[in-house]
């Protein structure tokens, strides 16, 4: 079995955190660290970063963390930590980007 490395073990840690607070302070996450579109009110310059972090249900924190750890620590050891962090956080900023439909 292939060990976790570091990136991985951080972006698992970084999200359960985010997720505990989630259900902890459930309206202040939303408000602050979620999704939204640049033209509403609710929109904060951090929010393309930050809404990488954030989970609907455990179920979609569990498959999304899954595939991280199942793919992420390969991806790392094959790629090297800055390029991996590189595609993961490109990804998230497609994904933002895909669904303000700035991308097809």
């Amino acid at each position: 079995m292939m060990r976790m490395t570091d990136a991985v073990k951080h972006l698992l840690i970084i999200n359960i955190i985010v997720y505990v607070l989630q259900n902890m302070y459930p309206e202040f996450m939303t408000v602050n660290f979620a999704e939204w579109f640049i033209e509403h009110p609710n929109f904060k310059y951090w929010q393309p970063l930050t809404h990488m972090f954030m989970h609907v249900a455990t179920w979609h924190i569990f498959f999304n963390m899954f595939a991280l750890v199942s793919f992420g620590s390969v991806l790392e050891q094959q790629w090297g930590t800055k390029k991996f962090l590189f595609f993961y956080f490109s990804a998230g900023l497609v994904l933002l980007l895909y669904q303000w439909q700035l991308v097809i």
